[in-house]
């Protein structure tokens, strides 16, 4: 939830920061703005990017943990059978 939030408060940042920046004029300012907007669309995007992805894994994980629970339950069960 705090990563939503990052990005939340970075697209903030862009907005306000669109406003002041100009991607005309010397060559040096030109090249400042580029870069200063291409780390924002990171920030946002690796920060939605771990929002969007991180339930999938988890989810993942606990059914791999549910499976191996359920087998070691039928290997228990066999071996009590076969004796």
């Amino acid at each position: 939830m705090k990563n939503l939030m990052y990005a939340l408060i970075a697209l903030g940042m862009l907005y306000l920061g669109l406003r002041q920046i100009t991607l005309s004029g010397d060559q040096l300012q030109t090249v400042f703005a580029m870069s200063w907007l291409c780390l924002a669309i990171f920030v946002i995007g690796g920060n939605f990017a771990h929002y969007l992805y991180r339930p999938k894994k988890q989810v993942q994980a606990k059914q791999i943990q549910i499976y191996k629970n359920n087998l070691k339950n039928k290997r228990q069960y066999i071996k009590r059978r076969g004796n």
